[in-house]
């Protein structure tokens, strides 16, 4: 198939492009005029450029001459106001779905999040047949944007994935982790409960966004689990087990973690909602990270991915991580 992505240029789009071609489509990347191509152009494989994003709908009905289907990257992650989640994550899935039906696109696999499902629940990781529950503006605003989509699945062939905590080279979210590892001191919100969470390799994440478009199922209607999947690598993880893992991949041997009372991260959220204003730059932390930090953490069950996608992940927490932490060492990111 002829595949238009977008969020190329982003984290994960690069290893999206590869894993699409390596699958045998061709891959048009949709991208800014000022976007930095470097990262594709470095992977060595044929690909086309459309200018747009996915808020502007003339440069995506251009964009979207010929495709035969949408890998549906881009997103914001962090922000100034809720107003921009909303902008790109729901009002952009929503122009870019009916850009897509109007052109005659058969196929749609949208990369949403975990936040959607909101923290575990009885202490098990969350499943498919789990109703969402996303307890942050960023969780809620992806959430508006699945519904977009939905909406066009009588139109169209509508999977969704899922993705938790997504890591590897170029990562400068998680890369968080390393820093504090490199330091040797980690912090970890709440004095008892133990946080855990699932994560994924951005060249697994690449790769089931790949067979989802082969193997996904069609979402039914505009609610219920069909057609959505969770991926990661397939284990759940503790908070201070991940700094400690980054810490002895760069050579650290071990780190640190400083349990702190949950409520003390409030000010902090707010203070750098503050500092974001004054600088114009969204930070790492704000009160809406801080909301998804509360209770016990983010993990799934990726058995549905395994057993219809065929996903098997490549890159368990221990030989990602020091991957990734190679990268940041060769690259002089730490």
């Amino acid at each position: 198939m002829k595949v238009l992505l977008t969020g190329a240029t982003g984290f994960v789009g690069p290893q999206t492009a590869k894993a699409l071609t390596d699958a045998g489509h061709e891959v048009r990347c949709l991208v800014r005029e000022t976007s930095d191509r470097s990262a594709l152009e470095e992977l060595g494989v044929n690909l086309e450029y459309a200018i747009g994003d996915v808020c502007s709908e003339g440069p995506l009905l251009e964009a979207l001459e010929g495709v035969d289907a949408v890998v549906h990257l881009a997103g914001a992650t962090k922000c100034l106001n809720r107003e921009d989640y909303y902008r790109v994550n729901a009002y952009g899935s929503r122009l870019l779905a009916e850009s897509a039906v109007a052109k005659g696109v058969s196929r749609f696999v949208h990369c949403s999040t975990l936040a959607v499902a909101g923290p575990m629940r009885d202490g098990r990781p969350v499943t498919e047949d789990d109703p969402p529950r996303p307890v942050s503006e960023y969780g809620k605003s992806k959430l508006a944007g699945e519904e977009a989509v939905r909406r066009h699945g009588n139109r169209m062939e509508v999977t969704i994935v899922r993705p938790p905590i997504v890591y590897g080279p170029r990562d400068r979210d998680f890369f968080e982790v390393f820093k504090m590892a490199a330091r040797g001191l980690g912090i970890r919100p709440g004095l008892l409960e133990p946080k855990r969470y699932s994560i994924i390799h951005v060249d697994d994440l690449g790769r089931s966004i790949a067979l989802a478009l082969d193997k996904g199922r069609a979402v039914q209607g505009m609610e219920g689990p069909e057609g959505v999947y969770y991926v990661s690598d397939g284990g759940i993880h503790l908070w201070d087990e991940l700094i400690r893992r980054a810490a002895a991949a760069l050579g650290r041997g071990s780190a640190f973690v400083l349990p702190v009372p949950e409520s003390l991260a409030w000010p902090l959220g707010i203070w750098s909602d503050i500092a974001a204003r004054l600088t114009g730059k969204p930070q790492i932390v704000s009160i809406d990270k801080v909301r998804e930090s509360m209770g016990p953490g983010f993990a799934c069950s990726i058995e549905r991915a395994r057993n219809e996608l065929g996903y098997a992940p490549g890159w368990p927490a221990e030989k990602g991580i020091e991957h990734t932490a190679r990268w940041y060492l060769e690259n002089r990111w730490l």
